[in-house]
């Protein structure tokens, strides 16, 4: 049985990862924090999915942001 503590931060993770989630333009950083939640996230609930999973990291370089058109006014 999982302690109250435990399940608190079981759901706090997934709340963070579901919030990274939103991020369409992730830098780095926020990439390489989003692949730690996974991972603690597939240990936490011991997903068979992850046991054999190669979730790789750090990312280095990420997708960039698509440049806004200039309208003309």
């Amino acid at each position: 049985m999982n302690s109250k503590e435990q399940l608190t931060a079981r759901a706090q993770l997934v709340r963070i990862h579901e919030a990274n989630c939103h991020i369409e333009y992730p830098t780095a950083v926020e990439a390489n924090f989003r692949i730690a939640i996974m991972k603690q996230l597939g240990r936490e609930f011991g997903l068979r999915e992850v046991q054999t999973a190669a979730i790789l990291g750090p990312v280095v370089t990420s997708a960039a942001r698509p440049q806004k058109r200039q309208t003309r006014g």
